[in-house]
């Protein structure tokens, strides 16, 4: 699963997954535009067919002597084929106005959901963990115990590097001060204000 990152960088990276997505949903727009503007060789096929049945039309209407059932025959069967020419050209515009529609959904999506089922699991085990600490900050937020606890959870959390920074001596988790740095480290984790502690033990001493 994806390792989400501390505090609020994350709101950063919700930006960063936010824009990929709405980028993605404009290229499949102009993807179903730029396939959908086939359908203006459709319209071709209807200038043909039109033009066809005229002939055919104009074809039957010729009056020869001795000829005219012929003629009118050979018309008629001219302006059918200027109707299936007109017809096709109908079916094709559809089909092609299907194919736009179709080819914009998957350029889209398949990006944007690939993205999103990699980011959004590890993303909604964040915002409960977040809504559970902000839970347990409304129950117990002045009591010295959470605060250690939540301390103890840096511990666990933070990556020796970053220990490093808040405290010299950060296993010394009953220094008041280390306590207080570790606590509010792993608030700022889960993207809480370390002000929602409380008072705590505000005790001073090195750190």
């Amino acid at each position: 699963m994806l390792t989400m990152p501390s505090g609020r960088k994350v709101l950063i990276l919700d930006a960063l997954v936010a824009g990929w997505v709405l980028g993605w949903i404009v290229v499949g727009v102009l993807a179903a535009e730029t396939v959908g503007q086939l359908t203006e060789l459709s319209g071709t096929f209807g200038t043909v067919g039109g033009a066809v049945g005229s002939v055919g039309a104009t074809l039957g209407g010729v009056d020869v002597p001795l000829l005219s059932t012929p003629l009118e025959g050979a018309g008629e069967a001219i302006e059918t084929a200027g109707r299936d020419i007109v017809a096709g050209g109908l079916s094709l515009r559809e089909k092609i106005e299907r194919i736009s529609v179709g080819a914009g959904f998957v350029v889209a999506l398949l990006p944007s959901l690939s993205l999103l089922l990699l980011y959004g699991p590890p993303r909604v085990v964040r915002m409960r963990e977040s809504g559970a600490l902000r839970a347990l900050l409304r129950t117990g937020r002045d009591d010295p115990a959470l605060e250690a606890f939540l301390a103890e959870r840096a511990l666990e959390q933070a990556s020796y590097r970053r220990l490093r920074r808040l405290s010299s001596r950060p296993w010394e988790v009953e220094a008041p001060a280390t306590r207080r740095a570790l606590a509010e480290e792993e608030l700022r984790r889960l993207g809480v204000r370390p002000r929602a502690l409380g008072r705590g033990s505000r005790e001073s001493g090195p750190i």
